[in-house]
């Protein structure tokens, strides 16, 4: 099943979004407590597809990141594109995986995009890794649902950092996967954090 922009807006109209944590994940927050933080001016475009309220977003913006932020819709009315603006980053209104960037970005977040995608797009969500994460650069992933059988349909839709390598369809080194240690009490299946590096 594939959501329409308008299925999205409604979710979110309606209050069925329990996605949107209401803040950013607190396992990224302490990730970003921890060290990810941009190396260096050169180095710190960051892109997050599937944003939402841009809790995420504005969580890596205010870190440092340049964030380009991307969704079907905008649930804030315009107030997330312009604390973007502020920092420095954007949001995009469309479809993710039809992004075409301007520039290659040396963080690709992923929180809830690829679970919420039909696993049949999976290589779409690949092609959009390759165009828009520049050689050398990170994902960093917060896994979710692991475990959740694919008979359970979705979304959300069962996924494993594996299941992001194969849609990658080229050497992708995992340099982390490991259980959050800051999790959601709500979510009814384990998260993971995984970091994956794209080779130079």
């Amino acid at each position: 099943m594939t959501l329409s922009a308008e299925e999205w807006s409604a979710r979110y109209v309606s209050g069925d979004s329990p996605w949107d944590l209401g803040a950013p994940h607190p396992e990224l927050v302490m990730r970003i407590a921890e060290g990810l933080v941009p190396a260096d001016a050169a180095h710190r475009r960051a892109l997050v597809p599937g944003c939402g309220r841009g809790h995420d977003a504005l969580a890596l913006a205010r870190a440092g990141w340049l964030v380009t932020a991307i969704d079907f819709v905008d649930p804030t009315a315009g107030e997330l594109g312009r604390e973007l603006e502020a920092l420095g980053g954007r949001l995009l209104i469309e479809n993710a995986l039809e992004h075409s960037p301007d520039r290659a970005c040396d963080l690709f977040f992923e929180h809830t995009f690829f679970c919420a995608i039909d696993p049949s797009l999976r290589g779409r969500w690949g092609e959009l890794v390759r165009r828009s994460l520049a050689p050398g650069g990170s994902l960093c992933a917060l896994v979710f649902p692991v475990g959740k059988p694919a008979s359970d349909g979705g979304p959300p839709y069962g996924m494993t950092p594996a299941d992001m390598v194969s849609a990658l369809g080229e050497p992708t080194a995992i340099a982390v996967d490991e259980p959050v240690r800051q999790g959601i009490a709500r979510r009814s299946w384990p998260e993971r954090w995984a970091v994956l590096r794209r080779a130079k």
